[in-house]
């Protein structure tokens, strides 16, 4: 018979902090400009959701010192700096993209876990206030490398992590259809009080 005990070590034995299963640098710090052949990744690029926006607006040039920070797939974003510690995985469908300084790129060891599945824990609530509490005490809170490292993490297996992405790739599927249903509700309305107005 499992005992409380032993269901507690089982869990347990999954937690890993950050550092065993990933690495992490700091984005590029570069004075971005208009036009470029490298989207330049910053905070005002993503919505409120932590989603990218379609329209990059700085960009930097390719040259020696941007290769190595030029991100790859499956790298995964995290806000280091600021009031909001969103995370985000890049695809390479976005296009040859740069993460400014205020992200950390923390590179996932795929033999360990999936870049979703660690987007996604990063960005639960529970860890966001973690993260928060991490870079308070400043006017402008920022997150410490080593603090970020240290935070064990519970790694399940991969097909259980992949159950995970699914299930939160449904949820916001969910939420933009909802959004969408609302939206559509809003113009009826206005709609109809447009064509009422008008008839007195």
């Amino acid at each position: 018979m499992d005992t409380f005990a032993s269901k507690t070590n089982i869990i347990t034995k999954q937690l890993r902090t950050i550092s065993e299963i990933a690495n992490i640098r700091f984005g590029l710090y570069e004075k971005p400009k208009d036009t470029g052949s490298i989207a330049y990744l910053q905070a005002k690029d993503f919505s409120s959701d932590g989603n990218l926006s379609e329209y990059i607006e700085s960009f930097l040039e390719r040259g020696k010192k941007t290769d190595k920070h030029e991100l790859q797939e499956g790298d995964v974003l995290l806000a280091a700096k600021g009031f909001r510690n969103f995370a985000w995985t890049y695809k390479s469908s976005v296009g040859p993209a740069i993460a400014s300084s205020m992200f950390f790129v923390i590179k996932p060891d795929p033999g360990q876990v999936l870049p979703d599945y660690l987007t996604t824990l990063l960005n639960q609530e529970s860890m966001q206030s973690h993260l928060q509490s991490l870079g308070a005490g400043s006017s402008i809170p920022s997150i410490r490398r080593s603090e970020l490292e240290a935070i064990s993490i519970p790694v399940p297996s991969i097909p259980e992590q992949r159950r995970i992405v699914e299930l939160m790739e449904l949820h916001k599927k969910d939420l933009r259809l909802s959004k969408q249903i609302i939206e559509k509700k809003k113009q009826m309305i206005n709609t109809t009080l447009n064509q009422l107005i008008h008839k007195i």
